[in-house]
């Protein structure tokens, strides 16, 4: 079977793509970097030829209403539309718990809007709804930040891993359609600001966090239940403690290769924007070559795009313990032979690069979405 995810190399995208593939399925990843843009419908018709299910977990590059709403709008119809071309026979799509209780905000009005697109499709569905995700707190935090102070509504909330929300999409991917929405939780309940300020805490933020009644989520006023699943939803197995742990101390690669290839000597006398010299970058540092973030990580070197997915503060300058780079001014951290995201609030993958053994910064071996693919 043939799944395309659309967003697959976001947070989540890049998990379901990982777990889809072990499952034995032919899991393809389609975003504007491979060629595929859902909001011009460049690429849509190549990569869905032959696809059975299409999952989006797509998201907008921007927040603002009228840009979020013709984000959604747009690529939901080129999404059905292409995928009725192709014969595609189950379209799933990654929303938000309470999304029709949100509809003061913007972004979920749109959300409601690209819900109703696919409910009056001809294609058969599955909607899945999930909770806040626990690599999205600094999200939330600076979403409701003021003054250096993060102001949110006292209300009932139950986050979920990105891992486990990964898993649930698989299982529906490959399941029948659903014809309706599914909602998928963590096992473990807390207030909002409760839920922000300790995840904040553990990363030493040092911005306060104020419970505030009328404080607003992205832009709606809450009530005590607004962001709770129903009684029936399906539970993740990640409680926040054990996610917070992982995070806090991410387990290192068992055995983690230094991407490497053989080429000609690099000249010492005349170096190129792409070449270094090696005794520049002892281990357990990094530099910058011609734009590209070079790590030596102790038994070779790796090499990633030079600035952070999620807000471009440069890499080089952050924290590297092994194969880990710590962004120095968020704190999301990335495995830099891999470009993976091992913490938010960083989404997208860094692209990654090929170094030479004499010194030589090679393409790009794989690239991250242009922009956020998950839910607030």
């Amino acid at each position: 079977m043939r799944i395309v995810v659309i967003g697959g190399s976001g947070l989540i995208g890049s998990k379901l793509v990982a777990k889809l593939g072990a499952y034995g399925f032919e899991a393809v990843a389609a975003s504007p970097n491979s060629g595929v843009n859902i909001l011009t419908g460049e690429g849509l018709a190549d990569v869905l030829e032959g696809a059975s299910v299409v999952v989006d977990v797509s998201n907008s590059p921007s927040f603002e209403d009228a840009a979020v709403l013709e984000f959604f709008e747009r690529s939901t119809r080129n999404l059905l539309s292409y995928e009725a071309a192709a014969g595609v026979g189950h379209h799933v799509a990654l929303s938000v718990v309470g999304t029709d209780r949100l509809s003061e905000s913007g972004y979920f009005r749109a959300k409601i809007a690209q819900e109703k697109l696919i409910k009056q499709s001809s294609i058969p569905y599955s909607i899945v709804h999930a909770t806040q995700f626990f690599e999205f707190i600094k999200n939330i935090a600076d979403a409701a930040t003021v003054d250096n102070s993060v102001r949110l509504a006292p209300v009932l909330i139950q986050p979920v891993a990105a891992e486990d929300i990964a898993g649930a999409l698989g299982r529906i991917a490959a399941g029948s359609p659903l014809n309706g929405t599914v909602e998928v939780a963590g096992p473990e309940g807390f207030r909002l600001d409760d839920f922000i300020r300790r995840g904040l805490g553990v990363g030493s933020d040092p911005r306060e966090v104020i419970a505030d009644p009328h404080a607003r989520y992205f832009g709606a006023e809450l009530s005590l239940r607004t962001l709770l699943p129903g009684d029936d939803a399906r539970l993740g197995r990640t409680r926040f403690e054990d996610w917070l742990r992982r995070s806090t101390h991410p387990t290192q690669d068992s055995n983690p290769q230094p991407v490497v290839v053989a080429a000609a000597p690099v000249d010492p006398g005349a170096l190129k924007d792409n070449e270094f010299r090696l005794s520049e970058v002892p281990p357990g540092s990094a530099l910058l070559v011609g734009g590209v973030a070079v790590f030596n990580i102790g038994r070779g070197f790796c090499a990633t795009q030079a600035k952070c997915t999620h807000r471009q503060s440069p890499l080089i300058e952050g924290k590297l313990d092994g194969t880990t780079v710590t962004c120095p001014i968020h704190g999301a951290q990335f495995n830099v032979c891999t470009g993976a995201v091992l913490r938010g609030p960083a989404s997208d993958p860094l692209k990654t690069y090929r170094v030479t053994t004499t010194g030589r910064v090679e393409a790009a071996t794989n690239a991250g979405e242009d922009a956020s693919n998950e839910e607030p």
